[in-house]
């Protein structure tokens, strides 16, 4: 039996994930790695509560569901880019939507399939909190 790993501690200037999605299933998982590396979860299911998450503050990343029905995911990923040009943002699809795939990337967007992005989690999370840290150390 393994001792319980301690949590990370929180990132200063409490660094958010912007995940844009209504698939409460996918934003769970989402929220479990993200507090196990210290980064706070921001959720926009539509583009007014989208709006309000940009306007509270930068996130260190933001992550759209490319086959998101409750809003456009390609104007979310434009309003992204033009609140944040500099914010990493990643999108996720099933391996035959190859039109999302498309545009994503073309709005700027690094995409993954579903799949990938559900084992890559982990780490990608825990790259950017590491990143957001020594950022933040100065």
């Amino acid at each position: 039996m393994t001792a319980p790993q301690a949590m990370p501690a929180p990132i200063v200037g409490a660094r958010k994930l912007l995940v844009i999605m209504s698939d409460l299933l996918f934003r769970s998982k989402i929220d479990e790695v993200a507090r196990r590396v210290g980064l706070e979860l921001r959720v926009a299911k539509s583009p007014a509560q989208l709006e309000r998450q940009l306007a509270a503050g930068e996130p260190a990343i933001a992550i759209v569901d490319l086959e998101e029905t409750t809003l456009d995911p390609f104007a979310a990923i434009a309003s992204v880019r033009a609140a944040v040009p500099g914010v990493a943002i990643l999108g996720f699809a099933g391996h035959g939507n190859v039109d999302a795939i498309r545009r994503a990337r073309e709005g700027g967007a690094t995409v993954l399939a579903r799949s990938a992005f559900t084992i890559r989690l982990p780490t990608l999370l825990t790259e950017i909190a590491d990143r957001e840290r020594v950022r933040a150390a100065g």
